[in-house]
């Protein structure tokens, strides 16, 4: 694979992760899981129930945003 698809990958699974979490900042996990599994043009998201994952996600508290 050439450097500059890893590279792309890398940055699209970077922005993946800041909006996810910024998503986790105002909605409980579950409803963010849900609309990932909604907008996911390939299915493969709705094939993983991440029931423990998600039950762990609720009993944590939500991730603080970074000092400006």
């Amino acid at each position: 694979m050439p450097s500059t698809s890893l590279s792309e990958r890398a940055a699209r699974a970077a922005l993946a992760a800041h909006q996810v979490a910024a998503h986790l900042a105002h909605h409980p996990a579950e409803e963010v899981w849900q609309h990932g599994v909604a907008h996911d043009a390939s299915g493969h998201l709705a094939q993983y129930k991440p029931r423990e994952e998600l039950a762990n996600a609720q009993a944590m508290p939500p991730p603080r945003s970074p000092p400006t």
